[in-house]
């Protein structure tokens, strides 16, 4: 009966050994009591990996040899990268904690469309060959990693939620943003009809200036504008719709010298406007401004603050002590050595 109580008391304690070796083997860091597990890295690495080959612009294999062999600033790119991508998991790992310390969890409804998105992305073998082949991740890891950062979003944005009947926005405040922001804000409804003057002689050109000054006063004394433009004008894309078009200043498939004219203009208003492609005949239908868009803009700037209020929270985490990033780096070094040697 000893023996075999001996036999049991080595046969456990062995388990114990084996799980402990397994268990260091399937993390790289640790972030509090959770494990970053390799998986998490990998992706982040390989992520932040593509992301610096991109803006590096190397995007042959002798490009990316020389960007990973030649210290930046003296300091080694790959460890650069290595510890931006550490940054990048601990940062995902800290919203997890306090999603579940605040026994936050996704919707039926946000869990239904995540489901939906994996569902219809995983149909398509490209996306699966970039998973398996370029993350180097199975379809179940890569759907782990996306679940994860779903119910990270959704528990910032349950925060920001949380905090933002205490967020206010200032008049001051809306037209500051406002003036600076006028040209993405800014919006005109202009209906015109367009005479092409690109390949023209001076002579014929004023031939279609006197024509678009006709074409003026026939719709300043009340001619259908819309009738005009689908007899006059030479532009295609404005016959269509009887030149009724609407955009912002910063639009910049319509001419400087049209935006200018409905900048500086009243709604009803029409004029003959030169451009270095053609004359405009051009009435301004509508214009949407500060007041208009008040709204949108108290909006916008209540959506920066409550960024700000959670990316200052996620700081004051990352921070805390408590979070400090311990690395398992026989793992670690294992796996950035695995994917910076493909």
């Amino acid at each position: 009966m000893k023996k075999i109580l001996v036999v049991l008391l080595i046969a456990v304690i062995g388990l114990g050994v084996w799980y402990l070796i397994y268990t260091s083997g399937n993390y790289v860091a640790k972030v509090g009591n959770s494990k970053i597990e390799n998986h998490e890295y990998m992706f982040f690495l390989l992520v932040q990996k593509i992301t610096t080959e991109s803006e590096a612009g190397a995007f042959d294999e002798q490009a990316k040899k020389e960007l990973w062999e030649n210290p930046e600033e003296g300091e080694d790119p790959i460890v650069i990268v290595m510890n931006q991508a550490l940054e990048n998991a601990k940062e995902l790992e800290i919203q997890l904690i306090k999603a579940k310390e605040a026994n936050f969890k996704l919707s039926s409804e946000e869990r239904k469309n995540i489901q939906q998105y994996l569902n219809n992305m995983l149909k398509i073998e490209s996306n699966v060959r970039y998973v398996k082949e370029d993350l180097g991740l199975s379809l179940s890891k890569f759907s782990d990693i996306v679940w994860k950062s779903e119910l990270a979003g959704s528990f910032a944005n349950y925060l920001m939620e949380k905090e933002s009947d205490s967020v206010t926005v200032s008049e001051e405040e809306a037209k500051a943003y406002y003036e600076n922001n006028k040209s993405a804000i800014d919006e005109f409804t202009v209906r015109y009809l367009v005479l092409l003057t690109g390949n023209l002689t001076e002579e014929q050109k004023t031939e279609k200036k006197k024509l678009a000054d006709d074409l003026l006063t026939r719709i300043k004394n009340g001619e259908d504008m819309a009738a005009l433009v689908r007899e006059y004008s030479e532009d295609s894309e404005s016959k269509e719709n009887d030149g009724l078009f609407t955009f912002l200043y910063e639009d910049e498939s319509f001419e400087t010298e049209l935006k200018d004219w409905a900048s500086g203009s009243k709604t009803g208003e029409s004029a003959v406007v030169e451009t270095r492609t053609g004359i405009y005949v051009a009435r301004l239908e509508n214009k949407k401004g500060f007041d208009d868009k008040k709204a949108q803009i108290v909006s916008t700037i209540k959506s920066q603050k409550l960024n700000e209020f959670y990316y200052d929270q996620l700081e004051e985490w990352k921070n805390d002590p408590e979070y400090n990033l311990v690395k398992n780096e026989k793992v670690l070094n294992k796996i950035t050595d695995k994917v910076f040697s493909k």
